[in-house]
Order: structure tokens, then C-alpha cells, then sequence
């Protein structure tokens, strides 16, 4: 089995991107997020903080997961991409708040340029059923 994931709330690529929200197996789910207004073809303007930033492409993802029947808690391996190392702290402070203490998936931080004045991209691999 395999299913595109698409929610009002993740990101929304129109057909110029050759890319999904994420996709759905028979055991994993795999999705991205970014602060991206597809009509601006920009970083939304509520993303005027990186802290702001970091919530709604945490948020989105969790909303991705939800529609595969996953939550946070199902995250195995998260990619942080920052576009300034200087974001760091203000983002893993956020990024804290999603997980409880002990049971953060393991995550890589890289620092890279991204697309569309975006200074966040986080992509996430759940395994369904994992959080039971």
C-alpha cells in the first residue's frame, strides 16, 4: 500500500512542485513541513518568528500523521533543517515542546539553504502503532 498524504493544514504544493505532504505505507509514514504559502510562493507571514515557524511545520506534521493514524509519539527520526545556525536554540526550545522529556525521536540539524524565504523544514519518518 501506498498513499499520498494531503491535509488543509500541511503545506500546499500546487502541481509546479514535484513533491508531497508525505506518504503513507503499510508501516511507515513519512512527511515534511514548512511555513510555505502557496500563493505567495514565500514563507507564510504568521511565521515572523523562528519560534512561530517551528510550531507550524510541527503542527502540520502532526496533522499529516494524524490523517495515517500516527501521532508524535510514533516519530522514530526527524530531520531539522535550519537556513542560519543561529536559529538553533529558538527552534529545539519549540521543538522540545512536542515531546515529553525521554522520548524525543532521534534527529539530525542541518544548516542549508532553503526555498522560498522558509528558515525551517523538519521531515519526519513515524512507524505505525510504535507509540502503543
Amino acid at each position: 500500500m501506498r498513499r499520498i498524504i494531503r491535509v488543509p493544514e500541511g503545506p500546499q504544493y500546487d502541481d509546479s512542485y514535484p513533491l508531497s505532504q508525505g506518504v503513507e505505507t503499510n508501516n511507515l509514514v513519512f512527511v515534511n513541513g514548512m511555513a510555505f504559502d502557496n500563493e505567495t510562493r514565500t514563507r507564510m507571514l504568521s511565521a515572523d518568528s523562528i519560534a512561530n515557524e517551528t510550531r507550524i511545520v510541527l503542527d502540520a506534521i502532526a496533522a499529516m500523521l494524524a490523517d495515517a493514524g500516527c501521532t508524535l509519539n510514533d516519530v522514530v527520526k526527524t530531520t531539522v533543517y535550519l537556513s542560519e545556525r543561529a536559529y538553533y536554540d529558538e527552534m529545539n526550545s519549540v521543538y522540545r515542546e512536542y515531546w515529553a522529556p525521554g522520548n524525543f525521536p532521534t534527529r539530525a540539524t542541518i544548516y542549508v539553504g532553503l526555498g522560498s524565504q522558509c528558515r525551517v523544514e523538519i521531515d519526519a519518518i513515524a512507524v505505525k502503532g510504535s507509540a502503543e
